[in-house]
């Protein structure tokens, strides 16, 4: 009989929140969609630039690959690296992975000890990252054989998105 009150409390209280939750789930959603279509608009202005002149690449592949720029101190850096390595492992794909790392990090020692025998790290520098105006990480590029960047994207499961649609491969120039 105890628990009949406190039963009997929860349930309208419950479906309160559940009928609040139904009418502002529509407004929710809209309004990640604009972050996330603001975010894609700053992303945007990367497209055609040609990281080769900023970087060394590790080699002259005539296909395209992804390049993370990770900051050491960033746990979502982390956790998406863990992810394309992960899938990358279970599904085999071949595309080659570029990581520039902020080199001034405090935590990029351990950074590197923690990934560096998992794909190739880079040192990228404060002053070149201020001039191509990273300054959310980690950043995600689909860039060309030429070191062209051809689709900016924040997450991985984009990124992979993208390379596994033909046309969204045509669509951006990914060549």
């Amino acid at each position: 009989m105890e628990l009949l009150f406190p039963i009997l409390l929860a349930i309208p209280l419950f479906s309160q929140q559940l009928l609040s939750y139904q009418a502002c789930r529509k407004e929710v959603n809209h309004f990640a969609d604009q972050v996330v279509s603001f975010a894609f608009l700053k992303l945007k202005s990367f497209i055609g630039m040609n990281l080769r002149e900023y970087f060394p690449f590790p080699s002259d592949d005539e296909a395209p690959a992804i390049v993370m720029f990770a900051s050491p101190s960033c746990d979502v850096c982390h956790h998406e690296l863990e992810k394309l390595l992960a899938l990358k492992q279970k599904t085999g794909f071949s595309i080659p992975i570029l990581c520039f790392v902020e080199r001034e990090d405090r935590n990029y020692e351990t950074f590197i000890q923690e990934f560096d025998n998992r794909l190739p790290l880079l040192p990228a520098e404060k002053e070149t990252l201020i001039e191509l105006q990273i300054s959310s990480f980690p950043s995600f590029f689909i860039v060309d054989s030429n070191g062209i960047i051809r689709y900016p994207g924040k997450f991985i499961k984009e990124i992979i998105s993208v390379l596994q649609d033909k046309r969204k491969i045509a669509k951006y120039g990914i060549q």
